[in-house]
């Protein structure tokens, strides 16, 4: 056999080096939290490193507005948080503006705090995806009714989220405008059949879902993140930085996305044998 290597050296773009990028969120039930870091070259392998002395505010647009200034805190560098004498919680209907003071850049971003209706109930059987060898979690409830409200769902077993990265659950309401939604699945617990241990929901294991109202900007912003998760195949988009909702007075790209978010949790169930024993073997 006979091959042939093309070696291609990529030039790599030094302009957008050293980039700040943020995640940040403000719930109905937590206390805000903001983290700031700065974004490494792609050619580099190493932790980000959190961004200090930043003076951080979040206020709102009711009438007289209410705000709180965020202090960093003592376990994590570039991590702001609400001091423990205060308490500012999220409002459903408001809209948030996050501030960022930092060596002369401003950095801002709005979003809306939409509210969520409750779910239900949830229930955890056999996946039609899966040919009945993979446990799925369904939740029941009424949509909220208006046009343009979207979700993301995270499910928590023994208190831990197994949500997230590829497996993001979000959804929008255009199809489904203000109907009971019976058994949408948020989650499969897809694994490899001859590793049992992967499974992540087992006999007697606690289960409940979060759901929350996220805004049609968090939706595409996550959209995208689901998107690039899939490329580098031969059909996959081509690779990109995800566009998110926070501007820089410089001029200069911003990572990340602050979000506004009311949240739903379900009551707590526990898998047991009836459902365990429904599964193919």
């Amino acid at each position: 056999m006979v091959s042939c290597q093309d070696v291609i050296e990529v030039k790599l773009n030094e302009q957008d080096v050293n980039l700040y990028a943020v995640q940040a969120r403000i719930t109905t039930i937590e206390q805000p939290e903001v983290y700031i870091y700065k974004a490494l070259p792609v050619d580099v392998d190493e932790p980000f490193t959190g961004v200090s002395n930043a003076i951080v505010t979040i206020s709102d647009n009711a009438t007289p507005s209410h705000s709180v200034e965020m202090v960093e805190s003592s376990t994590q560098k570039g991590l702001y948080v609400v001091a423990g004498d205060h308490n500012y919680l999220g409002i459903a209907g408001r809209e948030y503006t996050l501030t960022i003071q930092h060596e002369g850049v401003t950095l801002s971003a709005k979003d809306k705090l939409d509210k969520v209706s409750a779910i239900d109930s949830i229930q955890v059987y056999p996946s039609a995806r899966g040919e009945n060898r993979f446990l799925g979690v369904y939740i029941f409830g009424v949509e909220t009714p208006g046009i343009g409200n979207c979700y993301q769902w995270d499910v928590f077993v023994n208190n831990v989220s197994i949500s997230g990265g590829g497996e993001m659950a979000i959804a929008e309401d255009a199809m489904v405008d203000g109907k009971y939604i019976s058994g949408l699945e948020v989650f499969t617990d897809y694994y490899d059949t001859n590793i049992p241990s992967d499974r992540r929901i087992n006999e007697n294991d606690t289960l409940y879902v979060r759901q929350s109202s996220i805004s049609n900007f968090a939706y595409n912003y996550y959209t995208q993140i689901l998107n690039q998760n899939g490329s580098g195949f031969l059909f996959g988009i081509p690779p990109a930085n995800v566009k998110g909702n926070i501007s820089a007075s410089d001029g200069k790209p911003v990572m990340g996305l602050f979000s506004a978010s009311d949240v739903s949790i379900s009551k707590t169930i526990i898998v047991d044998r009836t459902i365990e024993n429904q599964l193919a073997k």
